[in-house]
This record gives C-alpha cells, structure tokens and sequence, in this order.
C-alpha cells in the first residue's frame, strides 16, 4: 500500500507540472495572438504619433487589464506611451504614418489562475478516489485471502493438519487457496499413512525382539543341555563315593573317628553337587525380557570367572589349556550378568569344538576410551575364508550335520547387539580364530 501511495503521489506530481507547462505554453501563444490582433488594430487607427485613438481610450483599456502597456514613437524620435511600457513588447507594428507602435499584453489573468487551481483540485481528487479504489480491491481480493492464508500456514505449522481456507478472492488468488486446502488434505493423508507404517512397525519390532528372546532362550537351553551332560560323571562320581561311604557306614565295622571323617567327606561330596547344580540352574533360569535402553551392568571379571567355573567341570576341556588375561580394574560394562555369562559360553564352546577337545583358548579383556574389549581365541584351524563374512548369520556352520545348529555364534551376535556393542571375527596370522567383542561400559 505504501508502494501504491508513493506511485499514485509521484504521477499526480508530475501530471501537475506537465500541464502547468501545456497551461503556460498554452497562455504564452494566446498573449501573443492577443498582442498582434491588437497592435494591427491600433496601428490601422493612429497616425504619426497617435492621432487616431485618444489617450482616454487607451487609458481604459490599461484599467481594463487588456493591455499592460502601449508606445508609439514617431520617426523622429518622439515618443507617447500609456501604462506600463517595461521590457520587450508582446507585439510591434508600423503605422501608415510610419511610426513604430509597441503593445505589452498581461502575462494571464485571475481567471487562468483560478481554472488551474480547480485543474489541480479536480486532479488530487481523481487521484485519491482512485488510491482508495485501489486500496479497498487490493484488501478484499488479495491481501485478506493471503493473511488467511498465512494464519492458516502457520496453524498448520503448529500441527493443525486440518486447517482449511476459504477459496476466495482473485483468480490466482483462489487458485492458491485450493493449492492450499489440496496440500493439506495430501498432508493429513500422509500423516495417516505413515503413523499406520509405524504401528505396523513397532509390532512388527515387538514380534522380532519376542523371537530374538525364544532365540536367546533356546540356545541357553541347549547349552544347558551340553553342560548337563558334559558334568554327569561330575555329579555320578561323588554319588557313588556317598553311596559306598553310606554302605559302610550301615555294616557298623568303623569307629566313631572314622564314622565322623566319612560326614565330613559326604558333606563335601553333597556341596560339591549342590554348586554343580546351583551353576546349572542359575544359567538355565529365565530372565525378564528388557527393552529399550539396557539400564543394569555387570563385572566383566566377575562373568569370566563364573563362566570358567561353569565349563571347568566339562570333559571337553579336561585337555585344553584356559589361559586367562583380565584385567582386575576393568569398568563395569551394560548389560546383565546371566546374557554377558551367555555370550562368553557360546564362545567358549565354539572355540572347544573348533580344537576338537586338545588345544588352547585365550581369554583376555582390557578397556579403554569407555569401552572394553572380550577376545576369545584358539590356536585351531580357524575360519573357513568362504563363511568368514557369514559366520555370525542363523544356521551357518562348519560342523557335520547333527553336530551343531549354527546358532550359538547368531545369538552372541543379537547379545552383543542389544547391549550396543559391536562383535567380530578373524583368523589369527599364528594360526586359529579369534573373536572380538567390544562392549560400553557402564555410566
């Protein structure tokens, strides 16, 4: 509006100075039409020096404002002149008695004063009729419909999907109004389209963390299962020396010390299975399913040391060397107990079946730069290079058929995973496989 005003302002300006000019240009070409009627007139009446026309009437024409002023001069230098008689004259003529006859005409009246002020009145007028026009079109066709639609950009900002605006005012106007409400209609669309696609995915994210967990589970089932008969003999022999210790006990052949040493070495036998099957049990219990951010952490060191207790008792590692290197101070690390317990026997038993019973496994574990690194190696033949890339994929193995599922190294993958880890493998340049587990350590 403000760039309206300056426009309309500066043509009315300059529209007034093009027709004072024309006014003026117009005036000046009058005068001297006026001026030459009148000095023929005079000059066709007078004489020598003025015998024709008396200074009465000439007077009265000055009074009159037809002329401003009149001089005749005669050849001889004589001269008469009436009223005001400065500067050029407006017109000059000859006299048939051959003087010369000078006319000053005025340069406009107060009538051409008075038409030009109405001109420029009239002007202004037309001018601010026309701004108002103009401002009250632009208002009502393009102004109003755009601040509706700005208010409605805005509320549709704020999340307002179903914002509409009234399709009104000029036609390129309207057409972004409809542009408008079309695009809002395409967003609410969306918007329910894609919140659907997350609905779906987040069942199908629960559906995939509940098959991860039967996953997780039923590989700490068959571990316990390898673990159960790998210490039978364990648990067989001390209840064959209770058994015999009770036997004799019954026949009465021994003394109280004796009686009292055979206690002793029963209650030792007894604890001895209780850990056993303690061990058993606590890696077999089933843990609450977590979700989102693991909160709880856990003593690396402490699962080590609990995880070779665990396989001590296996005779698949009766003839392999557990050579270990953890690092005492090493900081807790996310992640619960019995899952970190979990990993590191998977692991363990891979690294056993891989030296087929006779060899060696290193276990070592440092930290740096908020994290902790779990190596686990062997001095086996290590890696296939062709199922190197695809060791950690469900069902990919390198034992015959009825020997392995190929899921314990898949299920270390979605423990590490969860815990926000990371988990590789390799082939060791001395020969053998190790594995590579980087985990956070707790805040």
């Amino acid at each position: 509006m403000l760039a309206l005003i300056i426009a309309f302002g500066a043509a009315f300006v300059l529209l007034s100075l093009v027709t004072a000019r024309l006014d003026e240009s117009e005036n000046a070409e009058e005068r001297r039409h006026r001026a030459n009627g009148l000095v023929q007139a005079l000059a066709a009446s007078a004489g020598s020096l003025g015998e024709g026309f008396g200074a009465a009437s000439i007077n009265e024409m000055v009074a009159e404002g037809l002329v401003d002023g009149v001089e005749i001069q005669s050849e001889d230098g004589q001269a008469q002149h009436w009223g005001r008689t400065v500067g050029v004259p407006d017109a000059v003529a000859r006299t048939s008695g051959g003087a010369d006859l000078r006319v000053w005409v005025p340069v406009g009246g107060r009538g051409d004063a008075a038409r030009r002020s109405l001109f420029v009145f009239y002007l202004g007028l037309t001018a601010l009729v026309v701004l108002l026009l103009s401002y009250v079109l632009l208002t009502y066709f393009i102004v109003r419909p755009i601040d509706r639609m700005r208010r409605a950009s805005e509320r549709m900002a704020e999340g307002n999907l179903r914002t509409r605006v009234p399709v009104t005012g000029a036609a390129e106007v309207a057409r972004l109004a409809s542009a408008f409400n079309e695009m809002a209609s395409q967003l609410r669309a969306d918007r329910a389209a894609l919140q659907e696609r997350l609905e779906e995915l987040e069942r199908t994210t629960a559906e995939l963390t509940t098959a991860q967990e039967q996953l997780v589970r039923s590989a700490r089932l068959a571990a316990v299962g390898r673990l159960s008969a790998g210490v039978a003999h364990e648990i067989g022999n001390p209840l064959a020396a209770i058994r015999g210790m009770l036997d004799l006990m019954q026949a009465g052949d021994l003394d109280r010390d004796e009686e009292g040493e055979f206690v002793l070495r029963i209650q030792r036998e007894t604890q001895r299975i209780h850990h056993t099957i303690r061990d058993l049990l606590d890696f077999s219990r089933h843990e609450p399913q977590q979700s989102g951010r693991i909160e709880s952490s856990a003593s690396l060191a402490e699962v080590v040391e609990d995880t070779v207790k665990l396989v001590d008792r296996q005779s698949r590692f009766r003839d392999i060397d557990l050579e270990l290197a953890v690092d005492e101070s090493l900081p807790r690390v996310r992640g619960d107990h019995e899952r970190l317990r979990q990993l590191l026997l998977n692991l363990l038993f891979n690294a056993a079946d891989a030296l087929s019973g006779r060899g060696t496994i290193e276990v070592s574990a440092t930290g740096a730069n908020g994290r902790v690194q779990l190596v686990v190696s062997d001095d086996g033949p290590g890696i296939d290079g062709e199922i190197l890339d695809q060791v950690f994929d469900p069902f990919v193995t390198t034992k015959p058929a009825g020997q392995g599922t190929g899921l314990g190294l898949a299920v270390c993958h979605t423990i590490v995973e969860r815990l926000g880890g990371s988990i590789r493998a390799e082939n060791r340049s001395s020969g053998g496989a190790s594995f590579e587990v980087s985990l956070p350590a707790a805040q």
